[in-house]
């Protein structure tokens, strides 16, 4: 399974924001992960591609798609768009941020499926072994935190993952 990676240009095909080598450079920089380093490349590849739609369907990305038709298949690139500290983020690429952000989500994703079923939603009242027991509160979401895109992305668009979906008439 070939990726088709978002250049810059607003790819009608694109199904991911970064190459499996940059992944793998990432990863190399980082220690190597074994969760990563243990993957065969189809692995690899499907967790990119699943990071990425992870990644627009959980932000609001700041600025405005490129292209503005249906040809444009990812979120990125946008025009008009500003990082946190007011630089006019590059037109013609995808940022670096972003794509650090895509093999952060691949790494987790392939640790622990982010696709996974929840039973009942998630929504555990309590659960216990023994006296030992652990109990929900009632607002806490039934997908994973995870603070280091939350500090990758600043800037870069608003988390949607709240479980509230507009739903629009057309």
């Amino acid at each position: 399974m070939a990726l088709t990676v978002e250049t810059g240009s607003g790819l009608a095909a694109a199904d991911t924001y970064v190459t499996l080598t940059a992944a793998d450079t990432y990863f190399a920089a980082r220690d190597a992960p074994a969760a990563w380093t243990a993957l065969s490349n189809a692995l690899k590849e499907s967790a990119l591609k699943y990071a990425t739609e992870w990644l627009d369907g959980h932000y609001e990305w700041v600025g405005v798609i490129k292209t503005l038709t249906p040809a444009q298949a990812l979120g990125w690139p946008r025009t008009n768009a500003f990082d946190h500290e007011t630089r006019e983020i590059e037109v013609d690429a995808v940022p670096v941020r972003i794509e650090r952000a895509c093999c952060e989500v691949a790494l987790a994703h392939a640790d622990s499926a982010l696709n996974a079923t929840q039973a009942r939603g998630g929504a555990v009242a309590s659960e216990g072994v023994g006296p030992l027991k652990i109990a929900y509160f009632d607002w806490a979401s039934v997908e994973p935190t995870m603070p280091h895109i939350t500090r990758l992305l600043r800037g870069y668009g608003r988390s949607v993952s709240s479980g509230v979906v507009d739903i629009v008439r057309g």
